[in-house]
């Protein structure tokens, strides 16, 4: 019998990636927003493959992201594309495919200290077998706070009339200078500044955010960020950072998102708002309401250094929708 090889990717393997990945999901992703996805990297692209007999029998792929915790930044990997296909599932034990490939991208990636940290979102089958052989539970999988809008419901307060938005750019440096101003309110999260949005909010083929600053009426220092999509029959709030001492803009980004979904004949609103009570507070007086994720995905994580506990995740990580593979 043919034996399974695992090795990290090459420049060459990725239109074979692709078609795998198309043809296990059942989807018809380009070979061109494969390579805005998975943007050649210093050290290479942190993709971990099983081979049989010239075909991709198992991928584990992740993007590079830098995460703050408590102060202190570091790199860290978003655990995306993970899956075996149903050929080797059939000759091989499904763990002794998935979780070799799995096992040799913590070795080559975490335990050699490119990514102290890993996170990733699961759905409910791979949480289960990432529980049992490959430590997901390293802290206690975080339930998603998901939240949604429909229709015109909620109401809007005369402080947003302080406010004003602007269209953002597709590499805006006043994003640098909100990060600096509001990251206190975000503890433990991806950092969310210019290089950051212009990665993952910019040049996807076939896809458009709608991005706003938002500003105090009479100054030119940002003081929150929203990107929307809309399209599919729903607007998303796809990312968001504010200054906590401003709810006026908040209140201006709820009126933007309304006036969205009603242009764009969307029939809700929703977003993920982790790590945000403040936020989540605020706009459920908007109309918002708290509902489970309707994929069932939670946030996982696993640390390869020891001083990095993800103890200090539990329930203080900021999610947005940007920071899972949905948007």
């Amino acid at each position: 019998m043919s034996e399974i090889t695992v090795r990290a990717f090459r420049d060459g393997d990725e239109k074979k990636i692709n078609d795998t990945f198309n043809r296990v999901f059942s989807l018809g992703r380009s070979l061109e927003e494969w390579y805005w996805k998975f943007r050649d990297v210093p050290g290479g692209r942190p993709i971990m493959l099983a081979w049989l007999d010239g075909e991709i029998c198992a991928h584990y792929g992740s993007l590079p992201a830098r995460f703050q915790v408590d102060g202190i930044e570091w790199p860290a990997a978003q655990i995306v594309d993970v899956f075996s296909t149903r050929e080797a599932r059939r000759l091989f034990a499904k763990r002794g495919v998935w979780v070799k490939t799995v096992e040799r991208y913590f070795l080559g990636f975490g335990e050699r200290g490119r990514f102290p940290l890993l996170f990733g979102f699961p759905g409910k089958r791979a949480l289960r077998l990432g529980v049992l052989q490959l430590g997901y539970d390293s802290v206690e999988p975080q339930p998603i706070r998901y939240l949604r809008r429909d229709g015109s419901t909620g109401s809007e307060t005369f402080s947003r009339y302080l406010y004003r938005a602007e269209l953002a750019t597709e590499k805006d440096d006043r994003l640098d200078t909100l990060w600096q101003s509001a990251r206190s309110d975000y503890p433990v999260a991806v950092i969310r500044d210019a290089a950051r949005v212009a990665t993952r909010l910019s040049g996807r083929p076939g896809v458009s955010y709608h991005r706003f600053l938002v500003f105090p009426r009479f100054s030119p220092t940002p003081v929150a960020f929203a990107a929307f999509r809309t399209d599919q029959g729903r607007c998303r709030w796809v990312d968001l950072v504010w200054d906590h001492g401003h709810r006026g803009a908040l209140a201006l980004l709820s009126l933007v998102g309304r006036r969205l979904a009603h242009s764009h004949g969307a029939a809700f609103e929703e977003l993920w708002l982790n790590g945000d009570q403040a936020g989540i507070d605020f706009l459920r007086r908007r109309g918002f309401c708290e509902q489970p994720e309707p994929n069932g995905l939670v946030m996982v994580a696993r640390s390869f250094n020891q001083n990095l506990s993800v103890a200090t995740l539990d329930r203080r990580v900021y999610l947005t929708m940007a920071d899972a593979d949905l948007v």
